[in-house]
């Protein structure tokens, strides 16, 4: 009775430690093809059917641990009324136990298919896309305003580069691109100076726009610095809050004061040209 003990906590805990490694092997799996640049559709169906496999093999697991419980169910005591056992007391004999069918086990597998992989693949499906939602809106309402003006590169509208120079300084126009929200003028500044320049941005870098109001400057959406060393040259974006119209053909970028010398000039201002958008 002893020995029959130890032989079912044995193999109960051999099919549980099988179970676990299956459960183990499914999380890991799933882990991985989430982390791959799939779909979210596609993903969803890998991380059902992954799901499915584990369960189906549940149900194999749990098969035959009840085959081995039958098995070992059998009373060391006589089963008929009217014998006796150790003790003298009479023992009915258990109601035999069914054996589980090889139809009802399909049953059970059509019934996990149904629940566990219509249920489990919305499931899956609506936890990543919603998720992927949440995770935009979130990033989205983490994003300053002025990185926003910029996250669209816009359209190149430029009909070729411009430069033009004032005494030492050289201001060359490279790209205008022009988003749902602002135009966005790539400018290099070069300096054959002994001193250094500084062109600011704030309240001093214009975009004349004929027949409109002059687009001013966003100088936390720019990454043109403004400072332009002796002998040297610096290069950025200048961010202007406004959009260009479909028929505009030329537009005028300024800085309205040139600080750093007494020799350098006191303004600068670049013609550009610009395609018609038809």
């Amino acid at each position: 009775m002893a020995g029959r003990k130890r032989g079912s906590i044995g193999r109960k805990l051999l099919w549980g430690v099988v179970g676990y490694f299956v459960t183990t092997l499914g999380t890991l799996l799933t882990t991985y093809l989430t982390k791959l640049h799939i779909s979210t559709l596609l993903g969803s169906i890998l991380a059902t059917t992954v799901g499915l496999v584990v369960v189906i093999i549940g149900v194999f697991i749990d098969v035959a641990k009840e085959g081995n419980d039958e098995e070992e169910a059998q009373p060391a005591w006589p089963q008929y009324p009217g014998q006796t056992y150790q003790g003298g007391y009479y023992r009915p004999a258990p109601p035999p136990r069914r054996q589980r069918s090889a139809a009802s086990i399909a049953g059970v597998l059509a019934l996990v298919l149904v629940l566990c992989g219509g249920g489990g693949f919305g499931l899956a499906y609506g936890v990543q896309y919603f998720g992927h939602k949440a995770i935009d809106a979130l990033h989205d309402q983490a994003t300053p305003p002025w990185e926003k003006k910029t996250q669209d590169p816009g359209r190149e509208r430029i009909a070729r580069a411009v430069s033009h120079t004032e005494g030492a300084l050289t201001v060359t126009v490279s790209s205008v691109r022009v988003n749902a929200q602002a135009t966005i003028v790539t400018i290099t500044a070069k300096n054959t100076g002994k001193d250094s320049l500084t062109l600011p941005v704030y309240a001093n870098a214009l975009l004349d726009v004929p027949g409109t109001n002059t687009l001013n400057a966003d100088p936390a959406a720019s990454s043109f610095g403004g400072t332009v060393p002796a002998r040297g040259q610096t290069t950025g974006a200048i961010v202007f809050d406004g959009v260009l119209g479909a028929a505009v053909t030329r537009v005028t970028l300024s800085f309205a004061h040139v600080q750093g010398s007494l020799d350098g000039p006191e303004s600068i201002s670049v013609s550009i040209p610009i395609s018609v958008v038809g």
